[in-house]
């Protein structure tokens, strides 16, 4: 007789790998919003901040496209203070959504967007 698993798969995280360009230029706008590099090794780089990381990878071409990643937050508005003083928000306020979220949204140099949300 054979043994049956009870155990079940469990995704632990979701780690994005995103496009971008110059190394210089890529971690010094992610350090501006708050994220430490932790590895890099000719170009790619893995940047954290509060226990999320990024995959950054360099692309010769510039991007024709963009990523785009909403992401889960508190304290939205003391985090929307922070980035404004960081000079990466050009032009998003925290506004209410309908789907029950305050969000804004910022854009790094290669046109990878990230939204930010907190639960109203």
């Amino acid at each position: 007789m054979a043994a049956t698993s009870t155990w079940k798969p469990v995704v632990h995280a979701v780690v994005p790998r995103i496009a971008v360009g110059n190394a210089e230029q890529t971690q010094a706008f992610y350090e501006r919003i708050g994220f430490a590099c932790t590895y890099r090794e000719e170009g790619f780089m893995i940047v954290e901040r509060d226990g999320v990381q990024l995959h950054l990878h360099p692309s010769a071409e510039p991007p024709t496209r963009h990523g785009a990643f909403w992401v889960r937050v508190s304290n939205i508005e003391a985090l929307y203070q922070e980035y404004l003083a960081a000079k990466v928000i050009t032009s998003s306020k925290v506004k209410a959504q309908p789907w029950g979220f305050k969000e804004f949204h910022i854009c790094d140099p290669f046109r990878n967007i990230f939204i930010f949300a907190e639960s109203l």
